[in-house]
């Protein structure tokens, strides 16, 4: 009640009253608490209600203090081990965008060790935490644990999903894009193939992650010389992207830029200077 409370504030935009709300909850469960671990529950559920709002204030640092002082609250309670991956995981995406990817990825990885001991598993939160630590360890070039990550993550979201959900086209496309960083080119079209099918059944052909397959297909075929199928998707992403400059103009730049250095690398100055003068054209009336 206290956390729909409080975000049914934050949706008319009544920030004051939602932090005197969250606040006044706290104070309440904290002297309930009074030091006693049978009350611990309640005080942990409010903090976690007020750190949320700290985050949502862009209040990092009240937040971190109210997410880590709740799990303190919950360390020796078995029966809370959803609470504590909540927990773990708010204070994950802190540390995370921060770019503090120690404490980052020890907070993901605590979060899914909470989540995979729930009976049944919470597999989607365990999906998208494995997700968000696949790319720390991308970042750190540890291309073995991230490839697990998003492994894992992919057959969460296969099998309760299905293969054409929004989620499964995402995990499928970051697990492209590592093969294909990794120098793993077949294993990147295969993802890129899979996310660019999954798209196009869930989003449509013409929406702008299915333009985007089509541009990450494209440079990995290029990458082995697969040129007349480069040429194609690279010329089907471009369609889509200019059918939506004016909302994507820096996704367009970057499609044509790739696509105009796939053109002179094919020696093709001909037709690289008509997209370069019609992407000029796009860009100006957007």
């Amino acid at each position: 009640m206290l956390g729909d409370r409080v975000r049914s504030l934050c949706e008319v935009e009544k920030w004051d009253e939602a932090r005197q709300t969250a606040s006044m909850a706290v104070s309440k469960a904290r002297a309930i608490h009074n030091g006693s671990p049978d009350n611990a529950g309640e005080l942990a559920l409010s903090l976690e209600v007020e750190g949320d709002l700290f985050r949502q204030l862009g209040e990092s640092e009240k937040a971190k203090s109210d997410y880590l002082e709740a799990l303190e609250l919950l360390a020796n309670n078995g029966d809370s081990l959803e609470e504590r991956g909540r927990l773990s995981a708010s204070l994950a995406v802190l540390w995370d965008q921060e770019e503090n990817s120690v404490e980052a990825m020890r907070c993901y990885q605590e979060s899914i060790d909470y989540f995979s001991r729930l009976d049944p598993p919470a597999n989607l939160d365990i999906a998208d935490l494995s997700n968000n630590l696949a790319f720390l360890y991308e970042e750190q070039d540890n291309f073995d644990r991230a490839e697990t990550l998003f492994l894992n993550a992919l057959k969460i979201c296969h099998d309760e999903l299905g293969s054409d959900d929004e989620e499964t086209a995402a995990i499928c496309n970051n697990l492209g894009a590592l093969y294909q960083k990794a120098g793993h080119h077949e294993q990147a079209q295969e993802m890129h193939r899979m996310a660019l099918a999954a798209r196009e059944a869930s989003l449509g052909a013409t929406h702008l992650e299915t333009g985007q397959s089509h541009a990450n297909l494209a440079a990995t075929l290029a990458d082995t010389a697969q040129l007349s199928g480069a040429r194609e998707h690279f010329e089907k992403s471009v369609a889509i992207y200019e059918k939506n400059v004016s909302e994507s103009k820096t996704d367009y730049v970057t499609v044509i830029s790739n696509y105009l250095q796939f053109l002179k690398a094919v020696q093709d100055e001909k037709t690289a200077a008509v997209v370069e003068k019609r992407a000029s054209k796009m860009l100006k009336k957007a």
